[in-house]
Parts: C-alpha cells; structure tokens; sequence
C-alpha cells in the first residue's frame, strides 16, 4: 500500500508539473497570438496606406497626363497663333508695300479715282494692323486681375449704339444686323468704363460678323453664303426682388457656325480657334471677357441656344 501511494504522489508530481507546462505553452501561445494579430493589423494598416499611396500616384499621374496634354494644345495653339499673326501681318504690309511702289514710281500719273482707292487701301491696311497691335496689347494684359477704372456714368444704349458703330457692323452687306432694346433698359444707366465695356461689345459683335459667313479658307471652292443674321440686345437680368445681383445683359446673337455646349468655356482661352479654316488670332474672347471681368461683370456662351451662337456680357446695375 505504501508503495502504491507513493507511486500516486509521483504520478501527482508529475501531473502538477505537467499542467504548469501546459499553463506556460498556454501563455506563450497567446503571446505569440497576439504578436500574431498585432503583425496582422500593422499588415492591414500597411496594405491600405500602400492602397491609399497608389491611389494617390494614379490621380498624380492622372493630373500630370492632363498637364502634359494642355501643354501639347498650349504649344500647338501658340504656334498656330504665331503663323496666323505672321499672316496677318504679313497681308496688309504686301498691299501697302504695292501701293508704296505705286506712288512712288517717278512719272507714275493716277487719276483722281485711282488716288482716292489708293488712299483709302493705306488706310484700310495701315488700320488693320494697328487693330492687330492693339489686340497684342490686350492679349498681354488679358491675364490681369487688376479692375479697370469706372468713373463713366452713362446710358446702356450709348454703349450698344458705339459698338455698333465702332465695329461697322451697320455697313456689313452680307448681314442683316438688328438691334432690340428691352422695356426699361433705354434708360439704364451704368457707372463703368465707357470705352473698354465698348470694347468687349465690339470683339463679340466682330466674332458674330466673322462666323456668319462662309470660312475666308474655303471661299472660290463653291461655299455659299447663307442670309447671315445678327442681334444686339440690351436687358435687364436679374432685377427680382429675391436677386440682389442685378445685372444688365447685352446679349449678341447671330445664325452662324455656332459653338458645341461642350466648347463653352475652352473658347475662352488663348489662342483657341474650333474651325480653322476661319482667319483669325484665336485672342477675342479671351479679351472680352477678361476686360468684362474686370468690369465687375462676365461674358458666357449661353448654350441653350442653338441657332448659331449667343453671348451674354453682363455689367452691373447702379442702382
């Protein structure tokens, strides 16, 4: 009996020091888990920072493919810009270079009619490159956001009726152009700067002008010239009591070629020309609205309209 219960102890022993080494496997088996887990959480913190870094480098990359894109246009458009001014340019030089030639040419006699057509081709030449030196010089100030000064107080219909003037679009033959003033707006008046608000009516009433009729490219190669339409009006916007931004719109309007609702806004950039077959420095628009901008007002396309094209230069009312 003795024999048999020592041997029970002993087992005991052995059981006791058995489950301390369960006991010690036990913890160093949860350690290990939860070195385990905590491994396993840093790696799921690790994969979304590597997930969240090559979302970043895809947009990045994204953005750098765009930039890489516009400055392609950018550089195409310039030098575009450069060869049409080089033509511009170069126009009117060759045709007063000949009539220099012609009246310089010793014993050359004109008669009064070939004077007088002389004449008005120097001037005509001589005009339209000093118009081409002046839109440089906008063009070089486009990018300003300095206000222009406004110390001009007067009539809405003034400023249409001296774009109108200015721009000769009364004298086009090939346009039927009219003008609408809408109840009230007659005697609207505007604390602005007469000439530059003159100035953006001109460039928009020139592109309806220009767009109206058939592509200087493909004139002589059986382009016809459809019953070109243009429209100057002058409105009231916004003049609801619940619209504190009243606003006075000189909408110009004309049935040409018009714009596609998706150019709305890249038109307004330098140098953009949509149909190149149109002469042209692709800088108007750009003038325009930089100049109405800092007039305190704006020029859009409104691209509800699909006749041709319509531009809205709004200014502010004074009130």
């Amino acid at each position: 009996m003795a024999d048999d219960y020592q041997k029970l102890l002993s087992e005991n022993e052995q059981l006791k020091a058995e489950v301390v080494q369960l006991k010690e496997d036990l913890q160093l088996l949860e350690q290990n888990f939860d070195s385990m887990s905590e491994g396993y959480q840093q790696s799921l913190l690790l994969y979304d920072t590597l997930e969240e870094t090559y979302h970043e480098l895809e947009k990045t990359n994204s953005e750098l493919e765009i930039a890489r894109c516009k400055a392609e246009e950018s550089s195409r458009m310039k030098t575009n810009f450069i060869q049409q001014i080089s033509h511009e340019i170069r126009t009117p030089l060759n045709i007063l270079c000949g009539f220099t030639q012609i009246v310089t040419t010793p014993g050359m006699e004109l008669d009064e009619a070939t004077k007088a057509e002389v004449t008005k081709g120097i001037s005509d030449n001589t005009e339209r490159i000093t118009n081409l030196v002046n839109k440089m010089l906008e063009l070089a100030d486009a990018s300003s956001q300095t206000e222009i000064e406004r110390s001009d107080d007067v009539l809405a219909v003034q400023i249409a009726a001296q774009a109108a003037e200015d721009s000769l679009i009364t004298q086009t033959d090939s346009l039927v152009f009219d003008m609408e003033i809408a109840d009230g707006a007659d005697s609207v008046m505007l604390h602005t700067n007469l000439a530059q608000a003159t100035r953006v009516l001109v460039l928009l009433l020139d592109n309806a002008r220009k767009f109206t009729r058939p592509a200087e490219a493909s004139m002589g190669a059986g382009a016809e010239a459809k019953n070109a339409k243009a429209l100057l009006a002058v409105q009231i916007v916004g003049s609801d009591a619940a619209n504190s931004a009243n606003m006075l719109a000189f909408v110009v309007e004309d049935n040409g070629i018009g714009v596609p609702a998706a150019e709305a806004e890249h038109i307004f950039d330098e140098f953009v020309q949509l149909d190149e077959y149109y002469d042209g420095t692709g800088i108007g628009l750009t003038v325009a609205r930089s100049i109405a901008r800092r007039l305190g007002g704006d020029v859009c396309l409104d691209t509800n309209y699909v006749g041709g094209a319509r531009f809205v230069f709004t200014l502010p009312l004074t009130l």
